[in-house]
C-alpha cells in the first residue's frame, strides 16, 4: 500500500501543485485565472485522465488516514514521522472533503466550479470563517507532507543542516503561495462580485 500511496501522491502532487499555480496566477486578474483553467481543463477534464485523478486523490486520502492510523500505533516516533503523520491526516481530510465537494457542486448544481465557486466561500459571511482556515489548513498542510517527506529523503546527500533548511524553505515558499491566494480571493487586489447562480445555499 506504501509504494502505490507513494505513486499516487506523486501524481496528486503534481496536479496540486499545478492547481495553486493556477489560483496565484489570479493575482493578474480573473480572467488570466480563467484561461489558465480552460487550458489545463483540456487535459484533466479528458473522462479517462478525470477519472484515474479522482482516484488517485481518493486513494491518497483514505490511505493517509489508514497510515497515520497504523503509525499512530508505533510505540516510538520521530519528530519528522510526527510531521508526516499528522500533515497526511489533515491533507487526507482535506482532500476527501475537497473533491466530493468540488465534484458534488459540479453534478448536483451544475456548478462551473471556477474562480467565483472557491471566491464566493472566501467571501462572504458566515462561509469565511470555516473556508479561510480550511483552504490555508489544506496548503499548509501539504506543504509541511512534502517538506517533511523531502528532508527525509536529502539527509542521504547533505547535511542535517542543509536538510532543515530545504524543509523551512518549503514551509516558508507556500506560506507565501497560501497568503496570496487567500488575499487575492478574498478581494485584496481588486473587487469580487460573484455571480447569483452561486448563491444557492
Amino acid at each position: 500500500m506504501k509504494q502505490i500511496h507513494r505513486i499516487t501522491g506523486i501524481i496528486v502532487s503534481i496536479f496540486i501543485v499545478a492547481h495553486l499555480f493556477n489560483h496565484c496566477m489570479a493575482y493578474y486578474g480573473i480572467e488570466t485565472h480563467q484561461a489558465i483553467l480552460e487550458s489545463f481543463r483540456k487535459v484533466y477534464r479528458i473522462p479517462v485522465i478525470e477519472f484515474l485523478l479522482v482516484a488517485a486523490f481518493v486513494f491518497q486520502g483514505v490511505t493517509g488516514i489508514q497510515l497515520f492510523l497504523k503509525l499512530r500505533k508505533k510505540g516510538q516516533r520521530t519528530s519528522l514521522e510526527k510531521l508526516k503523520m499528522y500533515s497526511g491526516l489533515v491533507l487526507g481530510l482535506f482532500i476527501l472533503q475537497h473533491i466530493g465537494a468540488t465534484i458534488g457542486m459540479r453534478w448536483y448544481y451544475e456548478f462551473d466550479t471556477n474562480f467565483y465557486f472557491a471566491a464566493r466561500v472566501a467571501i462572504q459571511e458566515p462561509f469565511l470563517y470555516y473556508f479561510i482556515p480550511y483552504y490555508f489548513a489544506g496548503i499548509m498542510a501539504f506543504a509541511v507532507h512534502i517538506a517533511a517527506v523531502h528532508r527525509g529523503k536529502i539527509t542521504r546527500f547533505v547535511s542535517i543542516q542543509q536538510a532543515t533548511i530545504h524543509f523551512y524553505g518549503i514551509l516558508f515558499f507556500f506560506f507565501l503561495v497560501a497568503a496570496l491566494i487567500l488575499f487575492t480571493f478574498t478581494g485584496g487586489f481588486y473587487e469580487i462580485e460573484i455571480p447569483s447562480q452561486y448563491n444557492v445555499y
